[in-house]
């Protein structure tokens, strides 16, 4: 349960009371709980530049819309961790009860979205939600059913993840993963896949730690980048995979299609793995995406920050 208001004393050197005031939210287990290290490092900024803060983390912090609203002296929010964290916030809190100023900053072992976020700085990010045959969630990245949620539930379960865990676990899953029928409607307009891989469907750039799968996503758009990877042997599917990395796999229009769209509905035939910014879903075969709501969202800059509180 939060504390109450009047037990918080900002955590900075400066303890008079100065506007605005961040809270700091951190997950202590993101990345294999090595995030606490870069929280460290964060904090020691704030309190070298006399910015007031509270530090909190996930798990002590109960509701988020509860918390802020006893804690009326909150100007800002600084949300660190990696994508599982940032979708685990938009799936729990109600973001437009959130009068704050939302940053975002990386300590995860995958931070795709930040990656699509640093180069906008700042924007009205639209937030998607995936109405699946087994549950609905929001995602702000991006989701997927096919072989790259099998990356995903394989990445999830390995206990040593390192910079290699998502090559070695991919592997595992191109090895198992068999091509499955699949029906993908865009505003309306079909397409049918015989032997289909994937289909991803991105408010990002980026998925996988850095690969460039939807290289014209925008997530400030109203519309949705889909990329279907499709008929290509299983002896070229982790050579079609590399190719993603530099956003080339869109130019191979044989095995790739790339669509653009408000309303994506997904059908497969048969069970398979799903995934919202690498948080896993098992038995699902049907999904609708559309837009659920938007609000804005900013990259920590601690330049930008340092600038904020050089006169103050």
């Amino acid at each position: 349960m939060a504390a109450p208001a009047r037990n918080l004393v900002p955590a900075g050197r400066n303890r008079q009371k100065v506007n605005p005031v961040f809270l700091i939210i951190h997950n202590p287990l993101s990345n294999n709980s090595k995030s606490k290290k870069i929280t460290s490092r964060i904090v020691k900024f704030f309190q070298k530049n006399n910015v007031p803060f509270y530090l909190r983390s996930t798990l002590k912090i109960e509701n988020l819309n509860t918390f802020l609203k006893t804690n009326p002296t909150i100007t800002d929010i600084l949300y660190c961790g990696g994508d599982g964290s940032i979708n685990y916030m938009i799936n729990s809190v109600d973001l437009q009860q959130i009068r704050q100023n939302i940053y975002l900053a990386k300590s995860g072992s995958g931070n795709d979205f930040l990656r699509s976020l640093k180069q906008i700085r700042t924007g009205s990010i639209a937030i998607a939600r995936a109405e699946t045959n087994v549950k609905s969630v929001k995602f702000i990245n991006g989701c997927g059913l096919g072989v790259d949620a099998s990356v995903c539930h394989y990445v999830n379960q390995d206990t040593k993840k390192n910079k290699l865990s998502y090559f070695i676990n991919a592997f595992r899953a191109f090895s198992q993963f068999r091509p499955v029928t699949m029906d993908v409607i865009v505003d309306g307009v079909p397409h049918h896949y015989e032997k289909a891989y994937f289909c991803a469907v991105q408010n990002g750039k980026y998925f996988g730690g850095g690969m460039k799968v939807a290289p014209k996503a925008d997530p400030t758009s109203e519309t949705y980048q889909i990329c279907i990877a499709h008929t290509v042997s299983r002896g070229l599917l982790s050579t079609l995979f590399m190719t993603i990395y530099s956003g080339l796999h869109t130019k191979i229009h044989r095995y790739v299609d790339m669509f653009e769209g408000k309303d994506i509905q997904i059908k497969a035939g048969q069970n398979l793995f799903f995934q919202a910014d690498g948080e896993v879903l098992a038995d699902v075969s049907e999904i609708r995406v559309k837009q659920a709501e938007s609000r804005p969202f900013s990259a920590f800059d601690k330049k930008e920050i340092k600038a904020r509180f050089a006169n103050k």
